[in-house]
């Protein structure tokens, strides 16, 4: 009897062994370190909340002076091109072909000729909206916007300078605060009101067919293979499996202290922006168990991210526009 007991408790001791040597051998896999370089920045006074970067110029969406547009192509000398009148409160832009859509709180959603980004052209506004514009995406002919206290619009812009409402989805008192489109699929961030999985192939009658709602505050998502990365200004980040739109369930939640309140996924890394602790760099290889890998903060109140190749672009706040190079050190042996 106490050989089999010495053997059980053998058995059991080399299974915990192996368990966590495959433990500790997974999370070497997980050791890389992110480093961050400050290589520019433009503060011209404004409050900066969004950003977008094509080539050479970042479009950057300034709360109280509008949208101004800047020469990026000298991250040491950045020059200021143009600043478009009549877009305060800016909090979403888009581009498509040679317009730039941009959504303002107050001003409502604008249009304008980029061709020549010093001297922006107006076009047209969209003006059948029910609530504050937030961010806007365009598809070809047609645009899809979210308004706070107005829900989520889909818009006919085929004529820039008269785009107009194909239809509306706007029920359970859904304050829409982003949106990404996925195929004939539209996911929303409406607040209080969780995320909301649409199908939009029918552009005049956008139908519910998913939602996950666990009780905090949605607003910027990024949809990537499968997987919707939603931010949650009280609970985090949370990660989930959409793979079967009708069926969204939470994989894990990644929270520090603090407001996320912007996210970008590159690879198999999610660049947070947090309100209080700044950019934030988490490992989502394993979706299940996010780590924390990096952060950078110097002050400010970032709200807006985008990366392109090694280059973080934050709109942080009255900081202006930040522009960090990033790299990963590894210390697995």
């Amino acid at each position: 009897m106490k050989i089999k007991i010495a053997f059980i408790l053998l058995v059991l001791f080399i299974l915990f062994f192996m368990g966590e040597q495959f433990s500790e051998s997974s999370q070497s896999k997980r050791t890389d370190k992110i480093m961050f370089e400050e290589i520019g920045q433009f503060n011209d006074g404004g409050i900066a909340v969004t950003v977008l970067v094509l080539k050479n110029l970042a479009y950057v969406c300034e709360f109280d002076n509008g949208l101004e547009i800047l020469n990026i192509s000298n991250p040491a000398n950045i020059v200021k091109l143009a600043q478009i009148e009549n877009t305060e409160q800016a909090r979403g832009i888009e581009i498509f072909g040679n317009i730039a859509y941009v959504a303002c709180n107050v001003n409502g959603l604008k249009l304008f000729d980029i061709s020549d980004p010093s001297q922006p052209k107006f076009l047209g506004e969209y003006g059948d909206r029910d609530g504050d514009p937030h961010q806007f995406m365009a598809n070809g002919k047609i645009g899809y916007l979210t308004e706070w206290h107005g829900g989520f619009d889909v818009i006919d812009i085929s004529d820039p300078q008269k785009p107009f409402r194909l239809s509306q989805y706007k029920k359970d008192g859904m304050l829409a605060f982003s949106v990404d489109i996925v195929g004939s699929l539209a996911f929303v961030t409406g607040y209080k009101a969780g995320l909301k999985i649409l199908n939009i192939y029918d552009a005049k009658n956008p139908t519910l067919i998913g939602e996950f709602n666990n009780g905090g505050e949605t607003n910027a998502l990024q949809v990537k293979d499968g997987k919707a990365y939603v931010c949650d200004k009280l609970q985090g980040l949370e990660i989930m499996d959409v793979s079967d739109p009708a069926d969204p369930h939470l994989l894990s939640t990644y929270k520090d202290e603090g407001s996320t309140v912007g996210v970008q996924i590159v690879d198999n890394l999610a660049f947070l922006i947090n309100w209080e602790l700044g950019l934030e760099v988490v490992d989502i290889s394993d979706p299940a168990h996010p780590i924390k890998i990096g952060s950078f903060f110097d002050g400010g109140r970032p709200n807006g991210i985008q990366i392109v190749n090694d280059i973080i672009f934050v709109a942080d706040g009255s900081d202006g526009l930040e522009i960090i190079r990033f790299s990963k050190t590894s210390s697995e042996k």
